[in-house]
Parts: C-alpha cells; sequence; structure tokens
C-alpha cells in the first residue's frame, strides 16, 4: 500500500482497553488490529475528547503502541469541537431516550471521523446499531464507516491492508435490508 492510500482513523476507547498481551480472543484481536495499525501507513486520530478516553482507558500494550505511533508520527490530532449540528440531528431522529443518549455519548468518535477520513473503529455494536438506525434521518451519519476488529465478518485487517477504501456495506447508512 502506497502512503498516500493512508487513512485517518478514529479508534474508540473500547480497543485501547482490551488490547492487551493476554491470549484472550478480543485482547488478541485488539492487539493484532493495532499492530497491523502501526505496520501499515495509516494514522490514528485523537482529538481532546478521545485522548481523555485513552488516558483513562488504555492497556500498557497500548500505552506502548501509542507512543510508536507519536515517534513514527502517524497520530492525527485535528481540533475537534462538538458539532452541534450533528447533536440536534442525532436528537431528533427518532431514537429513543436511552438511545439518543448513548449515541450523543460516542457522538465525540462521529465528529473525529467527520473531521478526518470517515473511518471509527470501536468493539461497541450496540452504539453502531443505534448509529444505524439513526442514520436514515441523519445525513452526517451515512457516510462513516464503522468496522470492529474482534469482528470475524468485518475482516478489519484485510481492509487496512487494502488501503481501508470506501465500502458501502461498512458505512452506518447502509441498509442491508435492501
Amino acid at each position: 500500500m502506497r502512503a498516500g492510500d493512508s487513512k485517518r482513523l478514529v479508534i474508540d476507547a473500547s480497543i485501547a482497553r482490551a488490547a492487551g498481551r493476554a491470549d484472550h480472543p478480543v485482547s488478541k484481536a485488539c492487539r493484532s488490529f493495532l499492530e497491523s495499525v502501526l505496520s501499515i501507513c495509516h494514522q490514528t486520530v485523537l482529538t481532546g475528547s478521545i485522548t481523555e478516553e485513552w488516558n483513562h482507558h488504555q492497556s500498557r500494550f497500548t500505552l506502548f503502541w501509542r507512543s510508536s505511533m507519536v515517534a513514527r508520527k502517524k497520530v492525527a490530532r485535528p481540533g475537534a469541537a462538538a458539532n452541534e449540528a450533528l447533536r440536534t440531528c442525532i436528537q431528533n431522529s427518532g431514537l429513543t431516550e436511552r438511545e439518543c443518549a448513548a449515541a450523543l455519548k460516542d457522538a465525540h468518535l462521529i465528529e473525529a471521523a467527520i473531521m478526518s477520513d470517515l473511518r471509527v473503529l470501536s468493539l461497541d455494536e450496540t452504539v453502531r446499531a443505534i448509529f444505524r438506525k439513526a442514520a436514515p434521518n441523519v445525513a452526517l451519519l451515512r457516510p462513516v464507516h464503522w468496522a470492529n476488529p474482534t469482528k470475524h465478518d468485518d475482516h478489519v485487517i484485510e481492509w487496512l491492508e487494502g488501503g481501508a477504501k470506501d465500502e458501502r456495506a461498512r458505512q452506518l447508512g447502509f441498509d442491508d435490508s435492501a
């Protein structure tokens, strides 16, 4: 993969917490994912809110990985501020009160993705489903790609090796019932 194919990836703290030296399948999958990001030419996106979450939840392995990413200049630091239009659309999208609260709690991931290359990686399948439910009514969600490195069907490492190209089925606005 060429350096020009590099994508800026928003990596949720759920991955930072789970990645470790344990032999547990989730830990191994997250560790392999982070090692792939380090060896492939992709960058990670660290906004203030993402950095704060990582500082509270990252494993020892992830701390070392993050230091290696910084040393290799593979960290993008956009000046992310809350996107009030996105948050208002989420609140008016028809989600239940509980779903809306969960979506707003993780809206910073979407905000960072919008400011970078529309790529979010997270273990949180519940929030992915909530964002997919809201996407028909929230245009800003539709193009965002969401993948889970522990979900075998997501083939995340292969996707990264191929340049993390646009794939309609990964987008939150993709309707797989059609």
